[in-house]
């Protein structure tokens, strides 16, 4: 694998970046999963079944939260190492202080749709929140980066806003997209996440979770 990528170079990517949050991130995050954060990080966990020496990459990584959780849950390997990325240079510099002291983790400044890594570097990839801040052209690109770099039989986690199917989740994601005026959240509450998963180079997949009646969990196989 390359040397690690500082957050020094400048990127350029279509998608949103969230570097002006960086310093409230970490205390708004949960309290838009309404507490179940934990919960649903632990689910993503528990669905990647990691070999010995498992190299994982997290697209969109923010301040490296799941990032951090998975390293320090792969400590006893010492062949396992965790790569968080993001285009969002000040999300890193959070990121990397909170997982001082860590020596299996390391946080990549970068774009998602031109992964910086070679063909079939990892075991398993996930995405928590970050493709509702791309463009449908962006979230093929991301689909077919990630495709390219998971290994044979990798898995693909996904966590994003979804279509609603419910009154409770329709209220909450369409006040995220009233509130931000974000197109690429209403292509996601209009379901066209699936339809991108359905024509990206996965031909096995399925949605595995939904939770408060519009977070979307899917789970993506390379063959």
């Amino acid at each position: 694998m390359a040397d690690p990528l500082q957050g020094t170079q400048t990127v350029v990517t279509r998608g949103r970046t969230l570097d002006h949050a960086a310093g409230v991130y970490d205390i708004l995050a949960p309290l838009m999963t309404f507490g179940l954060e934990d919960r649903i990080s632990n689910r993503i966990i528990g669905q990647m079944t990691l070999p010995r020496s498992a190299h994982v990459l997290d697209v969109g990584c923010g301040t490296g939260t799941l990032s951090i959780r998975i390293a320090r849950r792969l400590s006893d390997d010492p062949g396992s190492y965790v790569y968080g990325l993001d285009a969002a240079s000040k999300m890193l510099d959070v990121a990397r202080r909170k997982a001082h002291g860590l020596s299996n983790i390391r946080f990549d400044h970068a774009a998602a749709e031109v992964l910086p890594y070679p063909d079939s570097s990892f075991d398993a990839v996930l995405s928590t929140f970050f493709f509702h801040h791309i463009d449908l052209e962006l979230k093929a690109k991301v689909m077919a980066e990630v495709y390219r770099t998971l290994k044979p039989h990798g898995k693909f986690v996904i966590v994003d806003v979804d279509k609603p199917t419910n009154l409770f989740g329709t209220v909450c994601a369409w006040s995220g997209y009233w509130l931000f005026q974000q197109n690429e959240i209403r292509e996601n509450i209009e379901g066209q996440l699936q339809h991108v998963i359905a024509g990206s180079p996965f031909k096995i997949w399925k949605k595995t979770a939904h939770h408060l009646g519009y977070v979307g969990v899917y789970e993506l196989i390379k063959e």
